[in-house]
């Protein structure tokens, strides 16, 4: 089961245009497509008529028709064309979601319509888009479940063992962080000091010293990490020599077992480095692979025994294990609303 009364990122803005995007959300088989006045449009991968995915029909106009009958859907989800019928019904429709656009990506809400409140989107993501941070944005797909993934960002003392060759180094594992967990907040905090730079960080910011490097996680359920990251030379402000970047980490759930992994690193500084920019691009894209690989192997023994057969348990544990009990009760709150006499046991 997945929360519905959320936003999801469903793509990158600038995947959706003038043609038909397939894909899964949350088990929602979903196409995006943009109006003529470029507003987005989310609707239901499903021709009411006969079931075909309206994936396999074309856009005419700001509507879409379906390629078996041609029957035809306005971007509101109204029928508006049965070939060979002058009268339409009313109750003649598709199923149509509130999509936005936002900060670089474009967002699904699949609950309640009349809940879909742009206040909800997780603000943080905001970062994409501000004037003086340097946009970049991509995304992969994981064949693991989106919420081994917000385990994987909540517990980093992974980098000092899987990405050495990029972000990792020792006093990531070694420094002991700062968990605050209060409402449906959680914060994953460490000041690593006179540390030796990761690799990636050497050649974004050319330290030729130790550092002092900060770093602050943010849990926004039911999927939504923000990771705030500085760095200067040890000792000083380094305002001349320093390094900041913001990770945006958006783990939009396609199926019980597969994520669209879509996120942002937005810095502020060398703005006008383009290569720069595509450097940082491989090394993410570097670093994201080690976790795609790690997490697909932990979900292929997950597809054999739970998680709670495990004997081995850290401190470091806390804000995972919090985060995956808030989105516990997000579902259950919502069963609740659908189905008021249901016992969700929370």
């Amino acid at each position: 089961m997945f929360a519905k009364d959320c936003w999801y990122v469903a793509a990158l803005a600038r995947e959706v245009d003038r043609t038909l995007l397939a894909r899964t959300i949350a088990n929602e088989q979903l196409i995006f497509y943009r109006t003529e006045a470029g507003q987005p449009v989310a609707m239901l991968d499903r021709c009411p008529h006969r079931l075909v995915p309206l994936s396999a029909g074309k856009l005419v106009g700001d509507a879409v028709q379906c390629g078996y009958h041609g029957i035809t859907f306005n971007h509101d989800g109204r029928c508006i064309k049965v070939p060979g019928e002058h009268q339409i019904s009313p109750k003649f429709c598709s199923t149509v979601f509130p999509a936005v656009e936002r900060w670089g990506f474009v967002w699904v809400w699949l609950g309640d319509p009349a809940a879909a409140d742009e206040s909800k989107l997780p603000q943080d993501f905001h970062w994409g888009t501000e004037p003086e941070w340097t946009p970049l944005s991509d995304s992969l797909r994981v064949e693991g479940n989106y919420q081994l993934l917000v385990d994987n960002l909540l517990d980093l003392s992974h980098e000092a063992f899987l990405h050495m060759g990029t972000i990792g180094n020792a006093a990531v594992a070694e420094t002991p962080a700062e968990i605050t967990i209060r409402g449906d907040f959680v914060q994953v905090a460490r000041f690593m000091k006179d540390c030796q730079p990761p690799k990636l960080f050497v050649r974004a910011a050319g330290f030729n010293t130790n550092i002092d490097r900060r770093q602050r996680i943010l849990f926004t359920p039911p999927c939504y990490v923000v990771i705030e990251v500085v760095a200067v030379p040890t000792g000083t402000q380094g305002e001349e020599r320093r390094l900041a970047w913001w990770v945006l980490n958006a783990l939009t759930p396609e199926t019980e077992r597969t994520t669209h992994y879509f996120w942002g690193l937005p810095r502020g500084f060398a703005h006008d480095d383009a290569e720069l920019t595509e450097m940082l691009r491989a090394g993410i894209f570097k670093t994201f692979e080690e976790d795609r690989v790690m997490i697909e192997a932990q979900q292929r023994i997950l597809d054999r025994v739970s998680l709670d057969t495990r004997t081995v348990y850290t401190k470091a544990d806390q804000a995972p294990g919090r985060a995956r009990s808030m989105v516990s009760a997000m579902i259950a709150l919502e069963a609740k609303r659908t189905h008021p006499g249901l016992d969700t046991g929370v």
